[in-house]
Parts: structure tokens; C-alpha cells; sequence
């Protein structure tokens, strides 16, 4: 096991997340912690940093080194962004960052902040083609990725900090300002050919998860999550206009708001905003992903360290850490998806559907880290909540509820995702129809002993016989099986019947 510590030394905050790996590479977060120190506050670009500032930030480092000492981190790794790299006197605090800790601080170029983005989006993120903005206090960081290749990229020397000092947006604005601010926007994203060239913006960076909190508070959106969350061009405009007609105290007060970032939120909404109209994206995608994860990736896989496959990586790793029984898990994905495919006949689904089940039979007993008692509540939670099953909501809703359901139905507070979440009713259908699919499979494989080889369903009108091999004597789990015939008929309206081979 070797444990890993990265400073993320940004313009309006310094972040330490700590990761356990393991030795077969599998990780984990276990660590996130946050302390804002507005380091770029007070510097134009080429100035200089303040000594309160060199002074907050050594602190706050010499501190997280410390937590890191105390959790037993093996290795340490630093990086330093915009404000860092503007300012004239950056190697300053890179020089009593290194004599007061040891730890040696990597001061990014914008191509290299842009690029440790790009992995820790594309590494986390199963969209494959779109426009990353990473929008900082000091830079904002725009790459274009088409079919996950890293195409365009470009680094915008101001952030959400320096254009709110600038244009003075910190409390309430004078309409001046906001037009002269707005025009400026305007301007710099039209010197950016590419940018209408991909259909959905993603945003990481602490800008974009402030806009995801005041968004959910606002629709009272479920789930409560920033990974993955879809917030439609009007919706962002909507705030932005809304939030920029409050002082800065009426501000503190919307649900959502950040008491850090409350003076900071016009800014970002409205750089937000004018780079949707730039780009004509008809909604944003924010993300957990952030330069944190770029670090870790490319000390992970120093060769390469694009993941081939999202899902497979994800879906692995959380399997490989927690020790779940693989064995047992792949059987009973190998087994749904034959069923799924044999029964095409009654269901009409397509590949989408096929996937949704794959994912919810390799993770249907996730909830097992927390406890084997009320496993489905716990395996519902922990989908929802994983930080690294990077899906679009509706997806981790679906796959969460089918998984969670792989014994008996559980529908617990289900229809609030469709009232205020990312489910329309006819999800509910599919989770009927994919459920029993589930179910048998995982009743096929119930002594684990993997008796249940291969499966054959037989389809007459009313009547599906569903026959199971194997080599080694099967009576468990075909009964087990039949006992969810009553579900399978009401969803099907056919009668099923198990049999050994």
C-alpha cells in the first residue's frame, strides 16, 4: 500500500487531497481538504505576490506537509498555478515552500495546467467530445477534445479573481462595470476560432461546482451531487442575471452559496456564461475532475496516463479495492447480459439498456463495504456517492436503483429523482423490465460456486423456459431463480419456468 499527498497550489486556494493505492494499483481517496488564501488577491500580471500572501501560503502548506506526516503519506507531490506563475517573484515562495517543508513545488506552465486538466477530465468523464474549461481565480483553461484526443487548447491569462478585482464585481456591481466586463469576455473568446466546434461545454474547477450547488439548491435537484450534473445555457443565465443584482451579504444568503466564494460568484457565472454564448453550447457538464487528478494519474501511469476505458477503470478499481468477490461479480454480469440478450424478443431494449445492467450486476453488492445488513440501501448509497464511477446522473441513478434491487424490488425514494432529478417516468419502466433480469442472474450464481455455466432461454407464446448447464449438480440455484418468476411474468406478461440443462 503506498499513499500519496498532492498540494494543488491555486490563486484562491491551496488543496490537499491524500490517496491510498495499492499494490495492484487499485485507489482511493481519503483525503480532501480545502483553505482559501487568495494568494493572486492584490497581483497583476508580472507583479508581485504580497508577503501576506507568501506568508498565508507557506503556513497553510507547512501545514498540510504536517497532516501529511501524521497520516503516513509516502510521497508528496506539489504544484503551483496561475498566480504562482505570473507573478514576478512566484520562485520566491517556491524557495520557502522547499527550505520550511522539504517538498520541492512544480510551477505550472498554462500548456501543462491545461493538459493535467484534460487527463483528470478524460480519465473521469465518459463524454468523449467537448470543450474543457477549467476556470481559476488567475487563468482560465480552454481544450478542445474530440473522441477523448487532446485537440485545441488555449490558456487565458485571467480568472475569476483577477476579473473580479479588476472590474470591481465583489459586491454590488455598477453597470458599468458588468458591461465593460461582459465586453471584455466577448472579446477574448472571439479570438478563439475553435471554440463552437464541440456541442457541450464541462467546467471543472471550483467556479463550476459553486454554480453546481446554487443550481441544485435552486430546482431542489436530486441527487445532491456536482459530478456528472447537466445545467441547461438558460439556467446559468438565470442566476447569473439573478445574482448579480444582490450585494454581496444578500448573496451569502442564497442556498448554495459558498461564504468563501460569495463575492466571487458573479464573476464566475458570468465568465461562465458569456463562454456558453461564445461556444453556443446548449448547456454545461460540471465535473469533480481537477489538475489533482492529472498529478495522480501521471504518477500512476508515467507512460500513459490515459485509462483506456472510463467505465472498465472505474468499475474495476472499486471492485479491486474494496476486495469485492470478482469471481462471483462477473459471473452474474456474464450471465444477465446472455439473459438480456436471449429475451430481446419481449423487451425491445437497446445497447444503452444492455450497458445499464452490465454496470449494475458488477456493482450490485458494492453496499457490502458498509454493511451486509440492508445491503440494498447501502449498495444504492454508495453508487450514488462513489467518487469514482464518473456517469451522467441518469445513468448512476439507474444503474444504483437496478443494483440495489438485485434480490427484491427497492424503490425507496425513487420518484423524487424523477420530481426533481434526472429521471422521466418511463425510467421507471426500464428499471421494472431490467429487475428481474438481475435478479435471476444473481440467483444463478447463489452458491458462488459458479455451477451455473451457461444459460439458454426458450420463448413460446405465454411461456419462457429458461434452461441453465452447468457441470456440477444445480438444484440451488435454479430454485433460487424460479422464485422470481411471479416478478418476471407481471413484467412481461409471459410465464417463466427454470430448468437444469
Amino acid at each position: 500500500m503506498e499513499r500519496i499527498g498532492i498540494i494543488d497550489i491555486g490563486s484562491n486556494s491551496i488543496r490537499l487531497v491524500i490517496i491510498d493505492v495499492k499494490d495492484n494499483g487499485a485507489h482511493h481517496l481519503i483525503e480532501n481538504l480545502k483553505r482559501t488564501v487568495r494568494l493572486r488577491s492584490g497581483v497583476e500580471q508580472g507583479g508581485l505576490l504580497t508577503e501576506q500572501g507568501i506568508d498565508t501560503a507557506v503556513e497553510t502548506i507547512s501545514l498540510f506537509v504536517k497532516f501529511c506526516h501524521a497520516r503516513r503519506v509516502n510521497r508528496i507531490i506539489a504544484a503551483a498555478t496561475a498566480a504562482v506563475r505570473q507573478a514576478a517573484n512566484g520562485g520566491v515562495l517556491v524557495d520557502r515552500i522547499f527550505k520550511q517543508t522539504g517538498v520541492q513545488t512544480q510551477v505550472l506552465s498554462g500548456e501543462e495546467e491545461a493538459y493535467l486538466g484534460y487527463i483528470g477530465l478524460i480519465n473521469s468523464a465518459t463524454e468523449t467530445t467537448g470543450l474543457m474549461a477549467d476556470l481559476g481565480g488567475g487563468s482560465l483553461k480552454l481544450v478542445g477534445i474530440m473522441d477523448r484526443l487532446y485537440r485545441n487548447s488555449v490558456t487565458l491569462e485571467f480568472g475569476a479573481l483577477s476579473l473580479m478585482e479588476k472590474y470591481d464585481l465583489a459586491d454590488l456591481p455598477d453597470p458599468s462595470n458588468l458591461r465593460a466586463f461582459e465586453a471584455f469576455l466577448d472579446e477574448s473568446f472571439s479570438q478563439i476560432p475553435w471554440l463552437a466546434e464541440y456541442p457541450r461545454l464541462m467546467g471543472i474547477g471550483g467556479t463550476f461546482r459553486s454554480l453546481a450547488r446554487v443550481y441544485r439548491n435552486h430546482v431542489q435537484y436530486v441527487p445532491d451531487l456536482t459530478d456528472g450534473i447537466i445545467i441547461p445555457a438558460a439556467a446559468v443565465e438565470e442566476l447569473y442575471h439573478k445574482l448579480r443584482t444582490m450585494n454581496l451579504e444578500q448573496r451569502r444568503q442564497v442556498p448554495g452559496v459558498e461564504l468563501a466564494r460569495a463575492d466571487l460568484i458573479v464573476t464566475g457565472l458570468g465568465v461562465i456564461h458569456r463562454l456558453l454564448q461564445a461556444s453556443k453550447c446548449p448547456d454545461v457538464m460540471v465535473t469533480a475532475a481537477s489538475i489533482r487528478d492529472g498529478l495522480f494519474y501521471r504518477y500512476l501511469l508515467p507512460r500513459d496516463p490515459i485509462v483506456f476505458s472510463v467505465l472498465t477503470h472505474h468499475i474495476n478499481n472499486l471492485i479491486e479495492y474494496h476486495n469485492l468477490d470478482e469471481s462471483h461479480l462477473r459471473r452474474v454480469s456474464n450471465l444477465a447480459v446472455t439473459l438480456f440478450d436471449q429475451l430481446s424478443p419481449l423487451h425491445n431494449l437497446g445497447s444503452a439498456e444492455r450497458r445499464l445492467l452490465l454496470m449494475a450486476s458488477l456493482l450490485h453488492e458494492l453496499g457490502i463495504v458498509v454493511s451486509v445488513e440492508s445491503l440494498e440501501k447501502h449498495t444504492l448509497y454508495t453508487i450514488l456517492h462513489s467518487r469514482f464511477v464518473s456517469l451522467a446522473h441518469r445513468e448512476r441513478v439507474l444503474v444504483a436503483y437496478l443494483a440495489a434491487s438485485h434480490d427484491e424490488p427497492f424503490r425507496a425514494g425513487l420518484m423524487d429523482y424523477v420530481n426533481h432529478g434526472p429521471l422521466v417516468p418511463e425510467d421507471l419502466e426500464l428499471i421494472r423490465k431490467l429487475a428481474p433480469i438481475l435478479q435471476i442472474a444473481h440467483s444463478l450464481d447463489r452458491s458462488r460456486a459458479g455451477v451455473v455455466t451457461h444459460l439458454k432461454a426458450v420463448l413460446s407464446p405465454g411461456l419462457c423456459e429458461l434452461r441453465v448447464f452447468g457441470p456440477q449438480k444445480r438444484d440451488l440455484e435454479v430454485s433460487d431463480a424460479a422464485r422470481h418468476a411471479p416478478a418476471f411474468e407481471r413484467e412481461y406478461g409471459v410465464k417463466l419456468v427454470v430448468l437444469p440443462g
